[in-house]
């Protein structure tokens, strides 16, 4: 085969290649279960590429909504939260603040720590 055709063959090769790679990407991740898993896949295998996404879900406001309730419904996920969260003071303030702005919360918290000085004294 000479160089020219050589070429020719290339190109027709790189061309068919493109053209058959060219799909709009979302559609073919909602179409195409496979397609759709090795994403996945690849960003769970990688943790860059996992708190990129994360960083992304977290940037839009309905995303955000949606990932917190993802979070929170998964009862190994909200206990690891809940765990971080007690374990650090500024968080356990913050969340304290936050949960005694509502009247209803205010009062069951404080009945929660009632409760702890009175089992405290108990233990004197």
């Amino acid at each position: 085969m000479n160089r020219k055709t050589m070429l020719v063959a290339v190109v027709a090769v790189c061309s068919a290649l493109v053209l058959g790679c060219g799909g709009d990407v979302s559609k073919m991740l909602t179409s195409n279960a496979d397609m759709k898993t090795k994403v996945m896949d690849t960003i769970m295998g990688n943790g860059d590429l996992a708190g990129e996404m994360v960083d992304k879900l977290m940037g839009g406001d309905s995303t955000r909504q949606m990932l917190v309730e993802k979070l929170m419904g998964n009862g190994t996920a909200a206990q690891e939260i809940m765990s971080r969260m007690a374990k650090d003071q500024t968080m356990l303030d913050g969340i304290i603040n936050v949960a005694v702005q509502d009247s209803t919360m205010r009062g069951h918290v404080m009945t929660l720590l009632k409760g702890m000085q009175m089992g405290g004294a108990k233990a004197r």
